[in-house]
């Protein structure tokens, strides 16, 4: 029997009683066999939901049952390797990622797609690419990493000469144009801004939170970033600046607003809507809108509802359009402070994190319906 194998009496949900199952099969299972090959995707199947769930804890350990059943299995090995690079254990991935590396060359396409997304993890950019090519090469075709090689490809050009820094809280990547006194000014703001957030959304960023700066906006045009944006969150912190300008009041606000998206992703398991992101986010960047003044901003204009913000805002290539999603976005989360408690936003978010739809955890905190909200705010506000 594989290490591990006691079980609960009365399973949590469906996910642990998959769980039950399959250490009730381990007791009469025999490694190396193809039942125990079976079982290994068993346990990885689960792990990989735990590590949708950012339950990396978890997912490490049931990674680790899967790889005792299955110890030629070159997908599971990667795929331990990037869940040890999600609980920021980087010792343990360095040992994974080395065996990983050594089993490469025999193992399916599909590892060289996790190693894509471990290399990308680490803004090890280059060796990303040769993963997600040899993927291409042996017949993988899954669009999403295919759109990231393309992607990570034009990142490359323009990436040359970057420098690097490691803070300890921040792993920052820069154009070699960037002065190194305007990084360390980015990098105390930055810092600021962690402080101030992690007390309300209630949980530390990762420490290997990676941190982008571009001089210019070489790298934002490529990939089509409207040019009204100076920053973007994709699961690293991507900033464009002139690096001859210094921090100044706007690049401040930049800055908290695209770590206010790193918080909330996190707390709330990567499950927070679009509305919410930047409603959030544009509020921990400082700006308020008066409730008088909404009405003119909406001025011949409807209020959207909140699937509809959710498209608009995730297209964002009209900016008149992007306009009013934003100031809607903020004005639902300026209203909901004021009527029902910045806890409310707080709890808001960790309900979404503990597995809540967006419709359960809006009416346990507020106790509105999505509809209710936006008609509650267009009253409040006076449209």
């Amino acid at each position: 029997m594989a290490p591990g194998a006691g079980f609960p009496a009365e399973p949590a949900d469906e996910l642990e009683k998959r769980l039950l199952a399959a250490r009730r099969a381990a007791e009469s299972s025999v490694p190396g066999t193809p039942a125990a090959r079976r079982l290994a995707e068993d346990f990885a199947g689960i792990a990989r939901e735990y590590l949708q769930r950012s339950d990396a804890g978890r997912a490490i350990e049931l990674y680790e049952e899967a790889y005792g059943w299955d110890d030629e299995n070159g997908v599971l090995l990667a795929e331990l390797t990037l869940a040890y690079v999600r609980a920021e254990n980087f010792p343990f991935a360095r040992f994974y990622l080395e065996l990983a590396e050594r089993m490469a060359p025999r193992a399916p396409p599909e590892a060289y797609a996790v190693l894509g997304d471990v290399y990308d993890s680490l803004q090890r950019l280059e060796d990303a690419v040769l993963a997600w090519e040899q993927f291409e090469r042996l017949g993988g075709d899954n669009p999403r990493i295919l759109k990231r090689l393309a992607n990570t490809r034009e990142e490359l050009s323009v990436a040359s000469g970057q420098k690097s820094r490691d803070t300890g809280s921040f792993r920052f990547f820069f154009d070699a144009a960037i002065p190194g006194g305007t990084v360390d000014a980015i990098q105390k703001r930055l810092e600021l801004c962690q402080a101030e957030q992690s007390g309300f959304f209630g949980m530390p960023l990762p420490a290997s939170q990676v941190v982008v700066l571009y001089a210019g906006r070489a790298y934002f045009t490529l990939v089509s970033v409207p040019d009204w944006v100076s920053g973007v969150f994709d699961g690293k912190i991507r900033i464009s600046l002139d690096p001859d300008g210094g921090i100044t009041p706007a690049l401040e606000g930049v800055l908290c607003h695209e770590i206010a998206h790193a918080f909330l992703r996190r707390a709330s398991a990567d499950r927070a809507p679009g509305w919410l992101h930047e409603g959030l986010a544009q509020w921990w960047e400082g700006k308020r809108i008066l409730r008088r003044e909404f009405r003119e901003l909406f001025r011949g204009k409807v209020p959207h509802s909140l699937t509809e913000m959710e498209g608009n805002l995730a297209r964002q290539r009209d900016r008149a359009t992007a306009q009013t999603n934003y100031v809607e976005s903020l004005g639902l989360v300026e209203y909901l402070m004021q009527s029902r408690g910045i806890g409310s936003l707080a709890c808001l978010v960790a309900d979404l994190g503990g597995g809540a739809s967006m419709s359960e955890a809006l009416r346990k905190e507020t106790g509105l319906s999505s509809e209710e909200l936006v008609s509650r705010w267009r009253i409040w506000a006076g449209i």
